[in-house]
């Protein structure tokens, strides 16, 4: 049983083993072509905690974009049950059976429906199943059923169709709010290709015009000038993602 907090992303020793690397092989590249010396990469090593704060950030939104889109499948799969006449307990033990074949045992939302059948078994109401599941996931569609399921139940009324409603029109919601995302994915691809630019332009230049940048190696000048381009370049870089990192 095991209980994913959604807003925290906790890297593994390899995944830190990983990016480390990368970090360190990032850092060499800029070191060698801004300075030309890899005394920069010990002057940068420090910065690595924020980077590694990105990525955890980054990794965390990915899994939460996942679960969202398997949240989706589910609610149709809800909704296809309560058409059948099930209720809505009955409907996770369906829905799983369901997400098993699309996403496989270890996604994220069997493991949550599996976490849902065991609460079940011991009799705690879905309403606070779900409750509980929109909390650690921190996504605004989990938690609009969430609610309307409590209020569904506490209520009384139309359960069934009430739920099936709410579930088809988040479910849209969600489609439509993917569609969008593919659209700005474009962009976000051609600001990744502006962000590489740079330094593939000035590496062509080392390889193929030997001691162009010799006047700005190697005396205070030139690493004034070059690590005023640095700056900007970075500035430039986290503008972009700041921009291409819509929130919809």
């Amino acid at each position: 049983m095991i209980q994913i907090e959604y807003e925290v992303y906790r890297l593994s020793f390899i995944e830190y083993l990983l990016y480390g690397i990368i970090y360190l092989f990032l850092s060499a590249i800029i070191s060698f072509l801004f300075y030309d010396s890899f005394i920069p990469v010990i002057i940068i090593a420090p910065f690595i905690i924020i980077y590694y704060k990105y990525i955890s950030n980054f990794l965390c939104e990915k899994r939460k974009n996942s679960l969202i889109l398997e949240f989706r499948d589910m609610l149709h799969s809800i909704s296809a049950s309560l058409n059948s006449g099930y209720s809505i307990e009955n409907t996770i033990k369906e829905a799983y059976t369901e997400m098993v074949i699309l996403y496989g045992r270890n996604s994220y939302i069997c493991n949550e429906l599996d976490l849902m059948l065991k609460k079940l078994a011991i009799n705690i109401p879905i309403e606070k199943i779900f409750s509980d599941f929109s909390i650690r996931s921190q996504c605004n569609d989990i938690l609009m059923f969430s609610q309307i399921l409590t209020i569904a139940k506490r209520n009384g009324g139309d359960l069934i169709t009430i739920i099936k409603s709410s579930s088809q029109t988040i479910a849209e919601k969600i489609d439509i709010n993917r569609e969008i995302a593919t659209v700005l994915s474009s962009r976000k691809y051609e600001q990744n290709i502006m962000s590489l630019m740079p330094v593939v332009i000035m590496s062509y230049i080392r390889l193929s015009s030997d001691g162009f940048f010799e006047p700005v190696y190697h005396n205070i000048t030139g690493i004034l000038i070059m690590s005023l381009c640095l700056i900007l370049y970075l500035l430039a870089i986290v503008i972009g993602l700041k921009f291409s990192a819509v929130k919809i």
